[in-house]
């Protein structure tokens, strides 16, 4: 339910079943989800970060992601704030996996971390991954942009966020 777009508070009434069990069940079931191993080639990874917040908009919790194109996966990701380090760890766990092209829009730490022989700056290049943005706040009630609904506390925003990348590797239709 969570994944198509019901809150913690809606699954607890629908389902009959208190707060504590559904948001207890989602970090159970988050904990048993590896994240996504990136294939040992890529020709093209579209990167891209979008935020939404825990508590409250000033705390912004950033995901930084990879997504194969063709394969139309997330390979691989990073939760955390807007910076240059959370950046270069999206990148490191990208490192076993060779990457002809790095598609990305103009946000500096790209540039920093990407060489520049494969690196592709252009929003023609990365409307696939904005697609996938797009499907994450569809899907995720929690990071629509105007609702009342929003995560608590990291672990448990984290904790959908991997549930919702595993279920849409593993069901693209999702």
């Amino acid at each position: 339910m969570t994944m198509n777009g019901s809150g913690i508070r809606d699954i607890s009434r629908v389902l009959k079943v208190s707060l504590h069990t559904v948001l207890k069940t989602i970090q159970q079931q988050a904990a048993q989800v590896s994240e996504p191993l990136p294939p040992a080639r890529v020709t093209e990874v579209q990167m891209d970060e979008f935020w939404s917040f825990v508590g409250n908009k000033a705390n912004q919790r950033w995901l930084w992601y990879g997504f194969d194109r063709d394969r139309k996966k997330i390979i691989a990701y990073q939760a955390g704030r807007r910076t240059d380090e959370n950046c270069e760890k999206l990148m490191k766990k990208l490192a076993g996996c060779e990457v002809i092209a790095y598609c990305t829009d103009e946000w500096g730490s790209y540039k920093k971390v990407i060489p520049e022989t494969h690196h592709w700056i252009s929003k023609r290049l990365t409307q696939d991954i904005e697609r996938q943005n797009l499907n994450f706040r569809t899907h995720l009630k929690r990071l629509q942009r105007k609702t009342i609904c929003f995560s608590k506390s990291e672990p448990m925003h984290d904790a959908v966020l991997r549930l919702y990348i595993y279920h849409s590797n593993v069901k693209p239709h999702l």
